[in-house]
């Protein structure tokens, strides 16, 4: 069987399913070179069509699962009216009921493009519709490595609903909660962004990282008038001061004139606290108090590293996974395997990595190299990687196929050494980034254990950057490049057996030079997507993005 899945909202994207496994997944913006890309993911398809040499006659399947629905569901629709008929004033009212009208019309916007695209390629008996927090929580659950689990998704938006809580028992799937659109918090995180000065769905991650430096103030108890947290649930209340959709300072006066009466950090505290209560009380609701449970995550909001820890730290929770392209990106891998499993668990299809995308053969290599002509010289990584570092060069590593989701995991990673601290500094405006993000560690599954506390060798999700830790002492003292404020960082532990490439690299790397874990942050400039291919590669040694690249074992570097 060959299933194509296609998603076209907010981080659109594709992947391709053949021989019972993805043999690609791909991000529009990495080929288009538009940050969080919001459309048909026109290049993502011509490349998969390309490479695999297919039409959209080759497939049996087209799955669609940014949206299935165009209305509210009758699910939702009492839930609804309830809180339109509780709305004290005309105003509320008008507002609710276009709030409702904005959340149609993007359905609308984005299926019909979809369909019209689908109609044009005589594909449209073959499509498939999979609801959008569906694919998300079949995206967690169907990589993950546990049978049984706790599934749980939180974005802002996706079908009329904001998060569904499944679990997966004896092999049966079960639905057990949902909460809508109006108990949004990936809404209410995304607009605290927006008063900040961020990007909402690109820049929560900024909000997050300032979170750190913030301190608790009677901001929270103003977020607590509206989103109100009790007996292991909440609900947000639609108010004059709050209402669950990007506001401006224009449509939300009272809100924004609240928020800027204190600084940026502790704002961005206050959500930060007020996120985790929230998420926190309610998947207790769901644990079971006898038996430890294995928990799966998808969704926006599972971009936020810290909250994932202070799940894991849940006494009810034995492990953890999340989906490592946890955005609306990893849609289309979700879909597919709803699709497959159509709600019945018939197995679990566990992947080693995320590096689905493309890769380039050494002639493919050494023909740019000498086009460009660039001077260049095949080399042992390892080795010229400690030299480089002993010379403070900074590093671009792009090898193999590039990674699928927001992290880059050493296929398309910028590496230092941890031992400077004012790193955050120099290196982020080289990069053109907030200085207030710290940069992330790597090291091997070895040193895992001397670098984090409470790290655990079944931690899978440490492989992708999901979680933070607190650092032990050593890393404080000697790699204080990694440990932000609170003295966590957020790791990419390499598993020899699942990344033996990349094993070796830094192993070999590690021994020689008497260190445990090297700084490893995404190869990009500031709101620019990560590299995908040879082009990208070029330009980031021309523009001095970096003074050292290696392109496979063929190293460059800036004149």
């Amino acid at each position: 069987m060959k299933i194509f899945s296609i998603h076209n909202g907010i981080n659109s994207s594709a992947a391709y399913y053949a021989n019972g496994k993805i043999l690609e997944a791909v991000s529009e913006e990495r080929f288009n070179k538009i940050k969080n890309y919001n459309g048909m993911p026109l290049m993502c398809i011509n490349y998969i069509l390309k490479k695999y040499k297919l039409s959209f006659s080759s497939f049996d399947k087209i799955i669609y699962p940014t949206c299935a629905l165009l209305k509210i569901p009758k699910e939702i629709e009492a839930n609804i009216k309830n809180r339109y008929d509780n709305l004290e004033t005309t105003y509320l009212k008008k507002k609710f009921t276009h709030r409702i009208f904005t959340e149609e019309k993007w359905a609308k916007r984005h299926m019909y493009q979809f369909l019209r695209y689908s109609k044009k390629n005589n594909f449209f008996n073959k499509v498939e519709l999979i609801s959008h927090h569906k694919a998300h929580a079949y995206s967690a659950y169907s990589f993950s490595p546990f049978k049984e689990s706790l599934i749980v998704t939180f974005d802002g938006k996706g079908d009329f609903k904001s998060s569904t809580v499944s679990e997966v028992k004896n092999k049966t799937w079960k639905n057990l909660d949902y909460k809508s659109t109006f108990d949004s918090l990936g809404y209410f995180y995304g607009n605290v962004t927006q008063v900040l000065g961020f990007k909402p769905e690109r820049h929560e991650g900024k909000t997050t990282g300032l979170a750190a430096f913030g301190k608790k103030t009677s901001l929270i108890r103003y977020f607590e008038s509206f989103i109100k947290i009790k007996n292991n649930d909440f609900s947000i209340n639609f108010c004059k001061d709050y209402m669950p959709y990007f506001s401006t300072k224009n449509q939300l006066p009272n809100f924004y004139k609240k928020l800027l009466k204190y600084n940026k950090k502790d704002i961005a505290h206050a959500a930060q606290y007020i996120l985790e209560k929230a998420i926190l009380s309610y998947i207790k609701k769901f644990l079971n108090n006898k038996k430890k449970q294995n928990i799966c995550l998808a969704g926006g909001i599972f971009a936020n590293v810290t909250l994932n820890n202070k799940i894991l730290s849940l006494p009810g929770i034995k492990n953890i996974f999340i989906q490592p392209a946890m955005s609306d990106t990893g849609l289309p891998l979700g879909g597919i395997y709803a699709y497959l499993s159509k709600n019945s668990v018939k197995q679990n299809f566990n992947f080693n990595n995320v590096f689905l995308g493309p890769e380039f053969s050494k002639n493919q290599i050494r023909n740019k190299l000498n086009k460009e002509k660039l001077a260049y010289k095949e080399v042992n990584v390892s080795n010229e990687i400690l030299n480089s570092l002993n010379n403070k060069k900074i590093i671009g590593l792009f090898q193999g196929r590039m990674e699928f989701g927001p992290r880059a995991l050493c296929n398309r990673s910028i590496i230092y050494h941890a031992k400077d601290k004012t790193i955050n500094d120099w290196l982020n405006v080289r990069l053109k980034r907030s200085e207030f993000m710290p940069f992330a560690p790597v090291t091997i599954e070895d040193y895992a254990l001397d670098c984090f506390i409470g790290w655990k060798h079944d931690h899978f999700a440490s492989e992708f950057m999901t979680l933070t830790y607190k650092c032990t002492k050593e890393v404080i003292k000697n790699y204080p490049a990694c440990v932000h404020i609170d003295n966590t960082a957020r790791p990419q532990i390499i598993y020899k057996k699942r990344n033996p490439k990349s094993y070796k690299i830094f192993k070999d790397y590690f021994k020689k030079s008497k260190q445990k874990l090297l700084l490893n942050t995404s190869f990009n400039m500031h709101e620019k997507p990560i590299l995908c291919d040879l082009d990208d590669a070029v330009k980031a040694i021309r523009n001095k993005t970096v003074d050292v690249i290696f392109i496979e074992n063929f190293m460059i570097s800036r004149n």
